[in-house]
């Protein structure tokens, strides 16, 4: 029963066989199947890489989710920020665009650190020439600076470690640290311990997404007198984030980019209006990004993979061929 069925499956063969007695090995069909297999080695690692890799499509649109003012879906910022001034003579405050002004101090969580500039990098030179600088380096000629000028201020080392998330309305506005008594009232700070040199580890706006760069991240400046003036010009981008790859859970976050720029002055001995502190305004973009994250079906990638290896015998077969009857006539 079963050699019948086998006999009959045998007459819808579909592939040629040849015998072996016509088969005639030759040096080129050798070489060109050396040539074939590290070909198509090559190719399939390629395909595997691309089937493995995610591939990010960006489009652009119109913000169609802004909350006017509404709290629940307003503007998250994400702060790791060391200062090297001691907490209890910093203050965080908020002043958005409505005029809202918003004493934060008691949403953040301040902690007494030594500050330190391992890991950092100077955001005025992370671009260009200045970009392999060594922050170490700089650092101790700035210490070494101080020391010789006699307008320098002393530090003991002292320095607050600011850290946590503000949930504030969705609208433009600036984050600033100041020193108490200057800029708001309460308690006179005095000047030999405001020091505005400052680290940032993290400055994020929203949920955290695969591949985001914030461009603040492990970032120092350096003060130079008592009354310096840091401040930093956001331009907070919304950003909508699909994965396409998951099949449970959400699959869509709400999150924002930025770019931003910076400027820093010395208010001391100046006549010009201002206050010594950090300073950091966002404004929030009315353009939106669209970020679609997708992967390779399998199947797809099963696909490919058959085309390229049954092209490649076809194309290498019909190239021999075509030399040989070359060789045959010329």
């Amino acid at each position: 029963m079963l050699d019948r069925f086998v006999r009959r499956l045998s007459h819808i063969d579909a592939f040629p066989k040849v015998q072996r007695n016509i088969q005639q090995p030759t040096g080129s069909g050798g070489l060109a199947t050396l040539l074939v297999g590290v070909l198509l080695a090559y190719l399939t690692l390629s395909e595997f890489a691309q089937y493995r890799a995610v591939t990010q499509d960006y489009e652009f649109l119109v913000d169609q989710t802004r909350s006017n003012g509404k709290a629940d879906l307003g503007l998250q910022i994400n702060l790791d920020l060391t200062i090297a001034t001691p907490c209890q003579q910093l203050r965080a405050d908020v002043l958005d665009y409505s005029g809202t002004t918003l004493g934060v101090s008691h949403q953040l969580e301040s902690k007494e650190v030594v500050f330190s500039t391992k890991g950092t990098r100077l955001f005025r030179d992370v671009s260009g020439k200045d970009k392999g600088v060594n922050v170490h380096k700089i650092v101790g000629q700035a210490k070494k600076a101080e020391k010789e000028d006699a307008s320098a201020h002393p530090n003991d080392g002292a320095a607050c470690r600011v850290t946590g998330a503000l949930k504030l309305a969705k609208v433009s506005g600036m984050l600033h640290f100041t020193a108490l008594g200057h800029g708001y009232a309460g308690g006179h700070t005095p000047h030999e311990v405001m020091n505005f040199t400052h680290r940032i580890d993290k400055l994020s706006f929203g949920a955290y997404y695969p591949g985001l760069h914030n461009p603040l991240d492990r970032t120092l400046e350096l003060a130079k007198t008592p009354l310096d003036m840091f401040q930093y010009f956001i331009a907070v981008v919304p950003t909508i984030y699909l994965d396409n790859r998951r099949t449970f859970g959400s699959k869509v976050l709400l999150t924002n980019q930025y770019a931003v720029t910076d400027y820093q002055r010395s208010l001391e001995g100046q006549a010009v209006g201002g206050v010594p502190g950090i300073f950091i305004k966002y404004d929030i973009e009315p353009i939106m990004v669209r970020i679609t994250e997708s992967h390779q079906g399998f199947l797809n990638f099963l696909t490919r993979l058959c085309g390229i290896i049954g092209g490649i015998f076809v194309t290498i077969g019909i190239l021999l061929d075509v030399i040989r009857w070359m060789m045959k006539w010329f």
